[in-house]
């Protein structure tokens, strides 16, 4: 494991604070997980997972907006 140092401004490491107190772990733990998480989500995961949730608005692809708010 390698150490590294980094700066964060006061409001977000107050939130990393009270999380890592609820949570019951370190704030270095809780910056890995976070890291970790990130560098395994792809950007192309997120445009698909909007894509796939905006799916069902297809269904209203025929329906008039006009006529249907009426």
């Amino acid at each position: 494991m390698h150490r590294t140092q980094i700066y964060l401004h006061d409001e977000l490491y107050q939130q990393l604070k009270l999380r890592s107190q609820r949570q019951g772990l370190s704030i270095s733990e809780l910056i890995r997980r976070a890291v970790e998480k990130d560098l395994h989500t792809e950007p192309a995961d997120d445009a698909r997972t909007f894509f796939d949730q905006a799916a069902p608005l297809q269904s209203f692809a025929e329906v008039e907006p006009e006529s249907y708010v009426r």
